[in-house]
């Protein structure tokens, strides 16, 4: 990660009016093998994984920043000259409508349908939420960055959350990123740093207390996992950004992060089901006793936090990837490099999990049609 040069982000010229009129709603083109094959060697497969490596080399050694999550500041994010609040205080937005939209108390055996009455209320703004959030030289794009948004925090017909949710909202960002939304096309590369460390430090977790208070409201199913052999029931790129966030802190190895001391919880007897501490303390967990050199709150820890809190068990039983990466993983850097390969071959190249992202023109366009220069 250090001393790494990576690729400036792909920028897209928002106010090309010829690019404009190219603007298309995303439809899906993964279909079978050919197409699988297709994808592995797109523009839009490397600007996705190249915005989270982006993302997590913003992001080493930082820790998490803290987010003010009250309506007051909601309010005032929401007509804010920094796009970054503007995001935050859309997921607020979302976050609020959970609280106020009640499960359903009848017995239901997979996911809440309550969730469906979310997903209706965000299909009805979100026209309106793009409105807001863009400058009037950008509206033109929301055609294609609404379907992201829509797709970024679960399927509202299978009542489930995974992986292939969460990429929709690295789409969203990364979109709105190479727009120029953020930091415009031109700016030295001490400021689109800046820019990528609060997207990863501020943003991104914002989108996961919104992400895990749907989970856990509307108990959500999780998609196309792998079981116990999988990473994360529901997440991966927290752990991208995590780790890197993790790789100077040398007081304390991957193998210690991961021991039950640190997460005194798990031996909670109540609830017998469910988190057992709520997204905001996980985004801020601070483990006891920690060496004052990591830097806390992170999104490894927090990740590991969040898996403690929802399953029972060992570590080793519940979660035998991660504590295979514990155990056998000497150091950050390496789970850092070690995760982005993991993620683009368990997650980016899996058909069950890309299978239903979509394709426009112009942010993720498919190699045959026109894609911007």
């Amino acid at each position: 990660m250090a001393g790494v040069q990576l690729p400036a982000p792909a920028w897209i010229d928002a106010g090309n009016p010829a690019l404009q009129a190219k603007l298309v709603s995303p439809v899906k083109k993964i279909k079978n093998d050919s197409d699988m094959d297709v994808w592995r060697t797109s523009a839009s497969h490397d600007a996705l994984i190249l915005f989270v490596m982006r993302l997590g080399q913003a992001s080493r050694g930082l820790p998490t920043r803290p987010v003010d999550w009250s309506a007051a500041t909601r309010e005032q994010r929401t007509g804010s000259p920094d796009a970054i609040d503007r995001v935050i205080s859309l997921l607020q937005r979302l976050d609020a409508w959970a609280d106020a939209i009640e499960p359903q108390t009848n017995p239901q055996r997979f996911g809440n349908r309550a969730f469906r009455t979310w997903g209706a209320e965000l299909c009805s703004h979100i026209e309106a939420l793009h409105t807001e959030l863009l400058p009037p030289e950008m509206h033109a794009f929301a055609i294609e960055l609404q379907e992201y948004l829509l797709g970024a925090f679960g399927s509202f017909q299978r009542l489930d959350y995974g992986t292939g949710h969460e990429l929709n909202f690295a789409a969203w960002l990364g979109y709105l990123h190479r727009l120029g939304l953020f930091v415009e096309r031109g700016a030295n590369a001490e400021r689109i740093q800046a820019t990528e460390q609060r997207l990863a430090l501020e943003v991104f977790p914002s989108y996961l207390r919104v992400a895990w208070h749907l989970q856990d409201r509307y108990a959500l199913e999780p998609a196309g996992s792998h079981g116990v052999w999988g990473l994360d029931d529901y997440q991966f790129i927290p752990y991208i950004i995590g780790a890197a966030q993790m790789c100077d802190a040398e007081a304390l190895s991957p193998a210690e992060a991961a021991q039950n001391t640190y997460y005194p919880y798990v031996t909670w007897k109540i609830p017998r089901f469910g988190a057992r501490i709520s997204p905001e303390d996980t985004l801020v967990y601070a483990p006891p006793a920690l060496p004052a050199t990591v830097p806390i709150p992170n999104l490894y820890i927090s990740s590991l936090a969040r898996v403690n809190s929802l399953k029972r068990g060992a570590f080793q039983e519940h979660s035998p990837l991660l504590h295979d990466i514990a155990t056998n993983v000497p150091t950050w850097y390496k789970v850092y490099t070690g995760m982005l390969k993991m993620y683009d071959a368990e997650c980016l190249l899996k058909f069950p999990v890309v299978q239903h992202f979509g394709f426009g023109s112009v942010g993720f366009s498919w190699p045959n049609m026109e894609s911007p220069t």
